[in-house]
């Protein structure tokens, strides 16, 4: 937003909601990751929104970039500050890069909860007056489910920000439609002039959603679950992972919309990846909503809301505010938690733990394991190798972990009806472990599963976070 400074203060003033209590410090980001998180904004608006081209899976990176900008807003240059809150203005504001058009003389329709804007520039008008009425439908849905269902906490207030006309005035989420083009399904940001770890947010969507792999309505609609649960985050934990912003928001999609199954579309990149970590940027972060599936059915729906909540104190770091909601909810931990889902993972197709699994692509196995075999690991991450059936009365998988790397290992057998029996053994510290499985000839196929899952993590010299058991070494053999 290319505002004078007084006209911004008085606007600020005017609009905006009192600034946020006082709660725990922002990150440190120093001056050069604050340009990357530009830069990165920058790119993802490069070309005109409706001009971008290309395959749609993998699309929703806007949400990420334009969170990471809000936060590194403060540690910016004068001249780089200004073009971030250009960036993160909303599409009826002029200077806004994403600047829609003049708004339509009947927009925003409003209710009790949202306001839904549009334009009626040729480009970027909606495909109809129907298509807006699904829009605000969905919406509601989405927060009944959300709000109500699985209890998350409100979109902070907005105050008066988005309203026109006397409508929009009560702190309503606001949600822009526009032309976003083929590649983008929609985008939810924090405003800029915010700090702290709770803030406010809009929503864009795109105005047609053609070309995408699901139905344009079906797209819409996943698109609004998916972006409405991060306006939710937002007022939990900026500051967090945004692997955990991710594969919750996917997982909140399929609460709200059970039946579309957007979510089976980003699968293929969890099971051929498995032995990449859970805590990366790569679209395997959307799939890892199967994770939060898991949870839900081992300990209930509210585990995963209740890892948002516990963030804060977690110090906005993903694994411990997943280790503390797992633990109140009686389970054993993030590591624990995490090898029981991997080994889950080897026959996931059988498991009524995740949901549609009869559509789930196998998980690639590493190869046959016979003798000895070394590997290594990067945090929250596995392989699983084919064991030959054999005659032999038990069949043990033996595994040297690397000294101090919490690793899961377990071997998975599944008969040819459909029974899977598994067995785990967990090795806190490391060091050397073996699991057995009695009676290997009854099955139909067995895993054997290794797994690094240590989340542990310190910050270097400067200020990133690395993960401690990265490159972690491990020595496999089987016997039997």
């Amino acid at each position: 937003m290319r505002r004078i400074a007084l006209l911004f203060t008085l606007l600020t003033a005017l609009l905006l909601p009192a600034a946020a209590t006082a709660g725990p410090a922002a990150p440190d980001v120093s001056r050069a990751a604050a340009e990357r998180a530009l830069d990165e904004a920058l790119d993802a608006f490069r070309e005109p929104l409706a001009a971008s081209s290309g395959p749609a899976a993998g699309s929703r990176e806007v949400t990420g970039a334009l969170r990471d900008l809000a936060v590194a807003v403060p540690a910016l240059g004068k001249a780089d500050r200004r073009r971030a809150r250009s960036l993160l203005a909303r599409p009826t504001d002029k200077n806004d890069r994403a600047y829609f058009g003049k708004e339509a003389s009947d927009s925003p329709i409003c209710n009790a909860n949202f306001c839904v804007h549009w334009t009626d520039k040729a480009a970027n008008k909606p495909v109809s007056g129907f298509f807006l009425g699904q829009i605000l439908a969905s919406v509601d849905l989405s927060r009944a489910v959300e709000n109500g269902t699985l209890g998350w906490r409100d979109a902070k207030s907005d105050g008066r920000l988005g309203s026109r006309k006397g409508k929009g005035a009560e702190g309503q989420v606001d949600v822009y439609v526009t032309n976003l083009g083929k590649r983008l399904y929609g985008y939810a940001a924090p405003d800029g002039g915010q700090r702290g770890q709770r803030r406010y947010a809009y929503l864009v969507l795109d105005n047609n959603y053609v070309g995408f792999p699901t139905n344009p309505l079906d797209s819409m609609r996943v698109t609004v679950a998916h972006e409405y649960n991060h306006i939710l985050q937002f007022n939990y934990d900026v500051y967090q992972d945004l692997w955990l912003f991710e594969d919750t928001a996917t997982w909140a999609e399929d609460k709200v919309y059970p039946g579309i199954n957007d979510y089976l579309n980003y699968l293929p990149a969890f099971a051929r990846k498995s032995s990449r970590p859970m805590t990366g940027r790569s679209i395997k972060i959307y799939a890892e909503a199967v994770w939060n599936h898991w949870l839900s059915a081992n300990y209930g729906d509210d585990v995963v809301r209740n890892t948002w909540r516990v963030s804060p104190k977690q110090k906005s770091f993903a694994v411990a505010a997943y280790n503390r909601a797992i633990k109140d909810a009686g389970g054993p931990g993030f590591g624990r938690a995490l090898g029981e889902f991997f080994a889950a993972t080897a026959e996931w197709k059988l498991d009524a733990d995740f949901p549609d699994h009869g559509e789930y692509p196998d998980v690639k196995r590493a190869g046959k394991l016979t003798g000895r075999k070394k590997t290594t690991l990067d945090n929250t991450s596995y392989r699983l190798y084919d064991v030959e059936p054999s005659a032999d009365p038990e069949a043990t998988l033996k595994v040297r972990a690397e000294k101090g790397t919490e690793t899961s290992i377990s071997l998975v057998g599944r008969t040819g009806g459909g029974v899977v029996t598994t067995e785990t053994a967990h090795l806190r510290k490391g060091g050397t472990g073996t699991v057995t499985i009695a009676n290997p000839g009854a099955y139909a196929r067995i895993t054997a599963v290794v797994a690094n899952v240590d989340g542990s993590s310190k910050v270097n010299r400067k200020g990133k976070r690395v993960y401690k058991a990265d490159g972690s070494g491990y020595r496999v053999s089987l016997k039997g």
